[in-house]
């Protein structure tokens, strides 16, 4: 007997494409603002539509990418930091599509940019929203990604050369993991870590949530238009084998306004 086809998923989708759709990923190239552990990218013409412009040939057109995995708007697995645990091939596809949690913190970081997300700001959130939703990916909003792509503005060094950008602290990601088992967390800035921190070479806060076992997104782009509570987080990336990390395509599918 042949098995009768189901159309309920055209249907979810039909429901999802009158949503809002938004782009949450920079597009990149050599010039774009990164972490300065790591060179520029380095793309090579192989092959290009005309003679004589791809090193290898021409009648269409194809690129060698030279970058590392954090680059632009990325995905961290638990084993950038923690030998051990799982690599990009190893994160399940369920953890792709999940609820997503949006905690404001733009007045504070306008007001001070090495502010770092307080449990009081996530606790004022869960009491305008409910609690954060097992399994949810929590993006922090500061209005930081405004100053992309001046790599200098995203870095904000004062005349010392310490950077001034805004972090996680543990306490928040403490109560992510511990509490509501989020499943990965999402921020504007190159870092996890505050910018005070990184200039003395420091991540301990990427090391903690890395540790958990969980991932990250870094370098989204702008959160502006996200709800604080009802959206979902679409993530994507490749299966690079034991892969370290990876430049990602990143959007959410919010409630239309």
């Amino acid at each position: 007997m042949t098995a009768r086809t189901s159309f309920e998923l055209w249907s979810v989708l039909n429901e999802l494409q009158q949503c809002r759709w938004i782009d949450l990923t920079h597009a990149f190239d050599r010039t774009i603002p990164h972490c300065g552990s790591f060179d520029a990218e380095e793309r090579i013409t192989l092959y290009h539509y005309d003679e004589g412009v791809g090193v290898k040939g021409h009648g269409f057109l194809a690129h060698e990418y030279r970058h590392a995995g954090q680059w632009g708007t990325h995905v961290d697995p638990p084993a950038h930091f923690i030998r051990g645990l799982r690599h990009l091939d190893e994160l399940s596809i369920h953890e792709m599509i999940l609820p997503l949690v949006v905690i404001d913190i733009t007045q504070r970081v306008e007001d001070n940019p090495d502010y770092c997300i307080a449990l009081e700001d996530v606790k004022a959130s869960e009491s305008r929203n409910g609690p954060v939703p097992q399994g949810a990916f929590v993006a922090k909003r500061t209005g930081w990604s405004s100053r992309w792509p001046d790599a200098a503005a995203m870095k904000n060094c004062c005349p010392d050369g310490i950077s001034h950008f805004p972090g996680w602290s543990l306490e928040v990601l403490q109560y992510l993991a511990e509490h509501r088992n989020a499943s990965a967390i999402g921020h504007e800035t190159t870092d996890t870590d505050p910018g005070v921190a990184v200039s003395r070479h420091e991540a301990p806060l990427e090391a903690y949530w890395l540790a958990q076992d969980k991932w990250q997104i870094e370098l989204l782009s702008d959160l502006t238009d996200l709800p604080e509570a009802g959206a979902i987080l679409i993530a994507s990336w490749p299966k690079p084998r034991r892969g370290s990390g990876f430049p990602a395509r990143v959007f959410a599918i919010a409630p239309v306004q």
